[in-house]
């Protein structure tokens, strides 16, 4: 599936390499062919792009989209025009993401960049523009309309720190995000930072630190601490916290799966991220729910300088996207004290910030928790089934234990065929395997086991 080709059979008679049903070889000539028609097919459209863009599918030659001229429809032309322009931009893009997007099974920003979420685009930067537009205009449903923002003075008020949670979910209602103030007491500030701050040491002297915000995947000022109920009992006696009770239910039920559960610490030198939504894996895209909740306790006070989330206020709603999810312009801070917990949607779109100070000044470093709940029928970011770490997994409890997918809900979930809702399960090493016996044609009526 999807281009994985069969490994080397275990049963020779079931080796089935002598029966395909197209060939794994041709899919790139089929897909090119494919994008090229649906491309060819749009040009009316693409006269909006009003430019010259320069296409290639992989290491293929490329060919070009001339727009130029608003009126007449765009040109398909396999060398650049015989007046010679400089292309507007450039783009070298799999020909499958072409035809998924135009089928609807794929969101343009997510197919043009989802390998640049913790890094830069290798993207030229005058590309982008152009490539979003073009991806929007293959897109069934066009261009997505852009969100109002903050530095437009569009909102009358925008959220505040309250301990008032009912005026907290009004806020998530209606801008998609909102404050907990006090969410955490300065005790509990102290307590939890000290964990990721030596944790986040400890795996840089360790050699096994995941950085990120950096020019490319391999680099990076911020530091990301993945599946921290394996990193300290802080970290699971978070999970104990009133407000996830108060709020994740309300907005994806009762039955709501630990997504992701990370600590994010951005440095001075960071490149901003890439703007996105929390739910931007759920292709094709869906827009008209939430999929998931994210709580963002803040272990430090948060300010533009130093790489307090941005976010659109207000963009969970409706078919909106910005032009360039690389740039913040127009994004406001989530600004808010230390022992704030920023509690958004999934359907916002936000990014960590750039954190423009300099090095080893007051609060120069922004560290966070962020526990991410998503809705139990969608595939968590972390396999704990495959991270979680023995020593931990025997001193959960059945909360920890729901969260993390070891509870079977609504049919799925289940363990060895086991789907009973409210089970729950540990690890087995004896799950049913291979038993064999003669088969009986004409088996008589008998009590299983005998």
């Amino acid at each position: 599936m999807a281009g994985v080709r069969p490994g080397k059979p275990l049963i020779p008679e079931l080796d089935f390499g002598s029966q395909p049903y197209g060939d794994l070889s041709k899919c790139f000539d089929t897909d090119v062919a494919e994008a090229r028609r649906i491309i060819i097919e749009k040009l009316p459209v693409f006269s909006q792009l009003n430019a010259l863009l320069s296409i290639a599918f992989g290491k293929n030659p490329p060919f070009f989209i001339d727009a130029r001229a608003p009126n007449p429809p765009a040109k398909l032309l396999d060398s650049l025009p015989d007046d010679g322009p400089e292309p507007d931009g450039q783009l070298t893009i799999r020909p499958e993401t072409i035809v998924q997007i135009c089928q609807g099974h794929l969101e343009p920003r997510y197919g043009l960049f989802k390998d640049a979420f913790l890094h830069d685009t290798a993207m030229r930067k005058d590309t982008i523009l152009i490539a979003t537009k073009f991806a929007d205009l293959l897109s069934p449903q066009g261009p997505p309309a852009l969100p109002k923002m903050a530095c437009t003075d569009a909102f009358k008020r925008l959220p505040i720190p309250t301990e008032d949670i009912a005026q907290v979910k009004q806020d998530i209602r209606e801008f998609g995000y909102g404050f907990v103030k006090n969410a955490l007491t300065p005790t509990q500030v102290a307590l939890v930072k000290k964990a990721v701050q030596e944790q986040a040491a400890g795996e840089r002297k360790a050699g096994v630190a995941r950085m990120d915000g950096g020019a490319d995947a391999t680099n990076g000022p911020n530091q990301r601490l993945w599946a921290l109920c394996n990193k300290g009992d802080e970290f699971l006696d978070l999970l104990n916290h009133p407000l996830i009770d108060e709020i994740v239910p309300w907005i994806i039920g009762d039955h709501a799966l630990l997504h992701s559960y990370i600590a994010n610490i951005a440095r001075p030198g960071n490149v901003p991220m890439q703007m996105h939504t929390d739910q931007v894996a759920i292709q094709p895209s869906i827009r008209d729910i939430a999929f998931g909740v994210n709580i963002m306790f803040y272990l430090t006070d948060l300010h533009a300088s130093n790489g307090a989330t941005r976010v659109i206020p207000g963009s969970h709603i409706g078919h909106v996207a910005p032009a360039d999810v690389f740039s913040t312009d127009g994004t406001i801070a989530a600004e808010a004290p230390a022992g704030t917990a920023l509690v958004f949607e999934s359907r916002l779109w936000h990014a960590t910030g750039a954190n423009t100070l300099s090095p080893g000044s007051p609060n120069s470093e922004r560290p966070a928790v962020l526990m991410f709940f998503m809705r139990s029928y969608i595939r968590s970011q972390e396999n704990y089934s495959l991270s979680l770490r023995p020593n931990v997994a025997s001193k959960l409890s059945k909360r920890h234990r729901k969260f993390l997918g070891f509870c079977a809900t609504g049919a799925v979930g289940g363990q060895d065929g086991d789907i009973r809702e409210g089970t729950y399960f540990d690890r087995k090493e004896d799950c049913v395997g291979t038993v064999r016996a003669l088969h009986e044609p004409d088996m008589p009526i008998r009590t299983n086991g005998i």
